[in-house]
């Protein structure tokens, strides 16, 4: 490409980037709103487009913004070893403080532990996964490949959506209140940025590496499919949370989790894949 075919496909991109951040901010606000409003929040027209909301604007730049769809990774790709990370990262991670847990007396197994897990685990990884998909195809599938256009090198492409992906957080957490956790705003937001912004770095690497957004729809929907089971009181009782928790932001896992960042992207992130 010449230099007058750069300039206006650079200048597309970071109109497509300014697009979609502002648009899946706003999506998120209004769906915390509406979240905010309801009874069960959870299950409120406002959650449903809080999560579609990366998606829907990735489809729409893409399609009747006619940005295309050559790069938004929707094959499988290559270096599949990575779906093998995705599958077992988290698994591993939450296996981790639960173990600690039961040694010290922290975490008791509630009877019919194994079995209520499973069970768990089996009616809700569908869900999960399609969630992590709606997520995914707007950070790995669309922001990702965007910034990398504009040639943003990657720890900082990484970083930067991991910024976006937790301050989209933000309006789901507020609305949840209490009932997505008990430390104050103050304590919990700064805890659950650093764990999004190492999954960001993990799988923005993993991105790069396959060329293909799965690998982190996996990995996303298994931490969400082992974590959900193993809150719940009749699998684990967890008398300190802030510690022992299957959490991203738990203080067991939290540091595990940013070592795996850091190791994940001095081993395989300092080149990109063409």
């Amino acid at each position: 490409m010449t230099a007058i075919d750069i300039a206006p496909a650079r200048l597309a991109s970071r109109r497509g980037v300014a697009i979609y951040a502002v648009g899946v901010l706003a999506l998120s606000a209004l769906g915390g709103l509406v979240m905010a409003a309801s009874d069960d929040p959870g299950t409120s027209a406002g959650a449903l487009l809080f999560v579609l909301s990366p998606m829907l604007l990735a489809v729409g730049l893409r399609t009747i913004g006619r940005e295309g769809w050559a790069d938004a990774g929707l094959r499988l790709g290559r270096e599949r070893g990575w779906y093998a990370v995705a599958l077992l990262l988290f698994p591993v991670l939450f296996a981790v403080p639960i173990a600690l847990g039961a040694l010290t007396g922290d975490v008791h197994v509630a009877p019919g532990a194994g079995p209520r897990f499973a069970a768990l685990f089996a009616t809700g990884f569908l869900a999960r996964l399609t969630f992590a998909a709606f997520e995914e195809l707007g950070w790995r599938g669309y922001l990702e490949p965007r910034l990398a256009a504009l040639g943003v090198p990657a720890l900082r492409r990484h970083l930067a959506v991991g910024v976006l992906w937790a301050v989209w957080h933000v309006p789901y957490i507020v609305a949840f209140g209490d009932g997505y956790t008990d430390l104050p705003l103050a304590a919990q937001l700064p805890l659950f940025t650093v764990a999004v912004l190492a999954m960001a770095v993990i799988w923005g690497v993993a991105r790069d590496r396959t060329g293909s957004v799965w690998p982190a729809v996996l990995g996303h929907g298994m931490a969400n499919a082992v974590a959900f089971p193993l809150l719940a009181a009749d699998v684990v009782v967890i008398d300190s949370p802030l510690l022992h928790s299957a959490r991203p932001e738990g203080l067991v896992v939290l540091p595990l989790l940013v070592l795996t960042a850091v190791v994940v992207f001095r081993r395989w992130g300092s080149t990109v894949r063409a």
